[in-house]
């Protein structure tokens, strides 16, 4: 594989065009077009900005090639791995880690991005009961620093370790389907509504950092508004059903809105809690069971279209959910 063939499929990848991967380089759509095309090669300094942007090495560009593509139709098996005080998603491209202390005094997230086993330390939030504070770091995609803690941010660009003591809770896949994600009349909102949430999304800019990431069974927020004024970290399980969405119940949370006296606002974790009804089949709902259960939430349809979910959500707010929605990686069973 060239080194254009490894840019574009970086890029790809990224699900960026060659207009956006050049405004982050600096650099014009055409020049981005004319490496991928092999007729030029990018300068030395522009390859080092493509690693630290990125999370790839030099190496990686120029030598190894992006190993999730030189071997095709390879299939990378993404994972949910629990211990006593850790819960980890690795994807191809992300590893998001969420943590505690033994008393639970002290818990938070982390988030990784690069490639498979080539994944560093982006982006880091943690609340610290005992102080009363919620510290965070983290680097834009124009790898500008924004913390509002100088040891936290030190954390950054350390590299992703497996847990020794984790066991796997679920595992799915990298969807490799290039033919785009179904209408609603096309398979119903059921279906539609499953394969729409299943993805990882990122935006990483000063004014924002938010990371989503939603498997068959739960769903991680990872959140920081300019200033760490509304920071918002969670995990829940949930299920798709045929009325809309079941939550079973959030057993992470770091809630920091302003002063923190909001009734909404509150932080905890509970890497043992499992929902008695975690396990509701995915098309039906036994809606008497879900309402009896610990920290559960139904949102139904409120309205639809062929492109477009919007489901009824707490104190009116709505979630809504859109096929075209930019995603940075999309999964399947």
């Amino acid at each position: 594989m060239t080194v254009g063939q490894r840019i574009q499929r970086l890029r790809l990848t990224l699900a960026l065009s060659q207009e956006e991967f050049g405004e982050r380089l600096g650099v014009s759509r055409q020049t981005v077009s004319k490496w991928e095309l092999d007729q030029t090669l990018p300068e030395l300094s522009k390859i080092v900005m493509m690693a630290r942007l990125f999370s790839v090495t030099t190496d990686y560009l120029l030598v190894d090639g992006i190993t999730s593509f030189d071997i095709e139709n390879d299939d990378f098996n993404c994972q949910i791995m629990r211990s006593e005080l850790t819960e980890t998603v690795e994807t191809e491209k992300y590893a998001l880690v969420y943590f505690c202390n033994a008393d639970k005094s002290v818990f938070g997230v982390k988030l990784y991005i690069g490639y498979r086993n080539k994944k560093l330390l982006r982006a880091v939030c943690e609340r610290d009961n005992d102080e009363n504070k919620t510290k965070y770091a983290y680097l834009t995609a124009e790898n500008t620093l924004c913390h509002n803690d100088e040891n936290t941010s030190k954390l950054l660009g350390t590299k992703f370790v497996h847990s020794p003591t984790a066991t796997r809770r679920e595992s799915f896949q990298i969807s490799r389907n290039n033919g785009g994600l179904p209408k609603v009349s096309e398979v119903g909102i059921l279906k539609a509504l499953q394969s729409w949430r299943m993805c990882a999304k990122l935006t990483d800019t000063v004014e924002r950092f938010s990371f989503s990431l939603c498997t068959q069974s739960t769903e991680y927020i990872f959140s920081i508004d300019q200033n760490g004024e509304n920071i918002y970290c969670g995990a829940s399980f949930n299920r798709v059903f045929d009325l809309g969405l079941y939550c079973a119940g959030q057993y992470f949370r770091i809630r920091h809105y302003k002063d923190n006296t909001e009734p909404f606002c509150g932080f905890g974790c509970d890497f043992s809690f499992v929902p008695r009804s975690a396990l509701v089949p995915t098309d039906k709902c036994d809606l008497s069971a879900c309402q009896n259960d610990k920290q559960s939430n139904i949102f139904t349809v409120k309205r639809y279209s062929d492109d477009e979910i919007v489901l009824s959500g707490c104190g009116g707010d709505e979630y809504i959910y859109r096929k075209d929605d930019k995603r940075n990686e999309i999964f399947s069973e």
